[in-house]
């Protein structure tokens, strides 16, 4: 997968995996704008306060994943599996989430 990265206001393309992923968030990165993360498995990944602007999850499952207020604006979630994922104060997509896997998604983080 590919994260845009904008070092000194220019965008490298650097090849990640999801433990990737879930070491650079552990290591504080917060920040996967325009990030192609199409279909990783992410299942049950804390990724809380995550910005996901435009990035492409299409695919991807994030189930049971803790996605509390991550921004999700104009992320690409077609097909992605977000049932039983914590998606309290998240920032959701501009209708992007075309048979994507609700199922039990947690809006409240009751």
């Amino acid at each position: 997968m590919k994260i845009y990265s904008d070092n000194a206001k220019r965008y490298e393309i650097i090849n990640v995996d999801a433990k990737e992923v879930v070491k650079r968030y552990a290591n504080g990165k917060r920040n996967f704008r325009l990030t192609d993360l199409k279909g990783l498995n992410l299942v049950k990944a804390n990724l809380s306060s995550v910005d996901f602007t435009g990035a492409n999850l299409s695919g991807s499952n994030l189930s049971n994943s803790d996605l509390s207020h991550a921004n999700l604006n104009w992320a690409i979630l077609k097909g992605a599996n977000l049932s039983g994922a914590n998606l309290k104060g998240a920032k959701m997509p501009d209708g992007r989430m075309h048979n994507d896997y609700l199922e039990s998604a947690n809006y409240f983080g009751i």
